[in-house]
């Protein structure tokens, strides 16, 4: 696959040497409200039905929502259409997942049974010791020999059914209150799939968005036969052979041409041309010709939402397939971009991604700029310290908006020890869990290590233990401080 060429490099290398550009195709296509995935596939037409001529290709995409979409052209190069915001991206792929996912903590290794809790009580948990800010997530094993569910219920419970849902809405209200336009050129020089493909890797949210665009064939000057070469030394002539003889130019096809939307448009018929090279005619499809555009509309900005603000004033653009003016109304552009500091940052070789302007409901709102994931750092494992141990590299993980390395390790591909008895003794206080001790692999030892187990209190008054399903037969149970709170009466 080559690189795809930009549009300014297509004007210096063909530019100035007298291409001929003729439209060939042009169309708006609606895509419906709602989540993205795709493929939408569009056909086009074939560079071997035109020569082999390339194709100056312009894709726009307008939408709201902020999407980020994956566009293959006709020759397999692809890419990226919308708007990437790895915050928005990542809301989207939970979404998708419908998991709790937390990178910053594993699951503990399986434990012993141990004595069960004490009953919950029901109505607010007194707390003797500090309280903690609500929403603060304990996540630990428990381990329950198959207790009978406690008696009562709760009548009111607010929780997310997925990690992220509440940022996510919040999120998807804002990005898609506001719309925007993306727009791709690509100059195509192969012919593989004959398909503008559309995608989404992670489903997207649309709304009122549509895609339109433009084709244009490129057709290269006329290339004159090279002079005649004279070889002195062998007193040979070389000559090309003559060109083919230009027969007459084929009838021109019958076109119906749909009714224009601008009643002053005028229809520019197809017509042949004669390519030399190939020494054949080639048929050029016709088109609405604009006429003089509209008077501009007046537009009231008003004040500016931001200082630093300027106005782009609204204009026509001309649609030579449905032969129209369409208006683009004016909108305000985003204040220059903030001077930040790049401080902290978690390692040399970390890209800084460049703070930016986004649109909220009344104004423009400045998310910061922030250092990107590092490269991983070269290790050299060390002599693994049993048969069968696995290495496990290291990596950067994002931990509380900061980059922290985690180096790499071995996981053991053995059992650890049988778990020990413990004693818990008394509760310090209702509603407190145990948390059954377990062996955890040292690796500057190259053992196991037993950690002993401990009592969980609550995090603060009104949070109650919820444990996970327990398996069949089994009795170790994951679960999490959960905050509720019963409806008065």
């Amino acid at each position: 696959m080559r690189s795809p060429l930009s549009f300014g490099a297509l004007l210096l290398m063909l530019g100035c040497a007298g291409v001929q550009r003729v439209p060939l195709k042009s169309e708006d296509v609606r895509l419906a409200d709602g989540r993205f995935i795709g493929p939408l596939e569009i056909p086009v037409p074939r560079r071997a039905d035109h020569q082999g001529h390339d194709f100056e290709i312009t894709v726009t995409l307008r939408a709201r929502c902020a999407p980020k979409l994956v566009l293959a052209f006709p020759d397999g190069e692809t890419q990226s259409l919308g708007q990437n915001d790895q915050g928005w991206q990542d809301l989207l792929a939970l979404r998708a997942r419908g998991e709790q996912v937390n990178v910053a903590q594993a699951a503990p290794p399986p434990v012993a049974p141990a004595p069960p809790p004490p009953p919950q009580q029901d109505g607010p948990l007194p707390y003797p010791g500090p309280s903690s800010s609500p929403g603060v997530a304990v996540d630990a094993q428990v381990v329950i020999p198959l207790p009978q569910p406690p008696a009562g219920h709760w009548e009111s419970v607010t929780t997310e059914s997925w990690t992220g849902q509440l940022a996510f809405e919040r999120a998807r209200a804002e990005r898609c209150a506001r719309g925007g336009e993306y727009r791709a050129t690509y100059l195509n020089a192969f012919d593989e799939t004959g398909m503008l493909t559309l995608w989404a890797e992670v489903p997207q949210e649309l709304r009122e968005a549509s895609l339109s665009y433009e084709i244009v064939e490129l057709i290269p000057p006329k290339v004159e036969p090279p002079a005649p070469v004279v070889e002195h030394r062998a007193v040979v002539v070389v000559s090309t052979p003559p060109p083919k003889p230009r027969p007459p130019a084929p009838a021109p096809k019958k076109e119906n041409p749909p009714a224009p939307g601008d009643a002053r448009a005028t229809w520019v018929p197809g017509q042949w041309s004669w390519d030399g090279g190939d020494g054949e005619w080639v048929w050029h499809e016709g088109s609405w010709r604009a006429p003089t555009p509209p008077a501009l509309q007046a537009e009231v900005p008003g004040a500016p939402p931001n200082a630093g603000c300027t106005w782009a004033s609204g204009y026509w653009t001309w649609e030579s397939r449905g032969g129209r003016w369409v208006w683009q109304a004016g909108h305000w552009n985003a204040p220059p971009p903030l001077n930040e500091p790049r401080v902290d940052q978690p390692d040399p070789g970390a890209p800084w991604i460049s703070g930016e302007w986004r649109w909220g409901r009344v104004n423009f709102v400045w998310t910061p700029g922030r250092w990107g994931k590092p490269p991983v750092r070269a290790e050299t494992p060390p002599a693994p310290p049993f048969s069968g141990a696995q290495w496990v590299r290291g990596d950067w993980i994002l931990v509380s908006g900061r980059w922290v390395w985690s180096p790499g390790f071995y996981e053991g591909a053995q059992r650890p020890p049988l778990p020990r008895a413990e004693d818990p003794g008394v509760a310090p206080g209702p509603g407190a869990v145990w948390l059954q001790g377990y062996w955890r692999w040292d690796l500057a030892r190259a053992e196991f290590v037993w950690l002993d187990g401990h009592w969980e209190l609550p995090p603060g008054e009104g949070y109650v233990w919820v444990p996970e399903p327990q398996g069949a037969g089994g009795l170790i149970i994951r679960g999490h401080w959960e905050l509720r709170v019963r409806a008065r009466p």
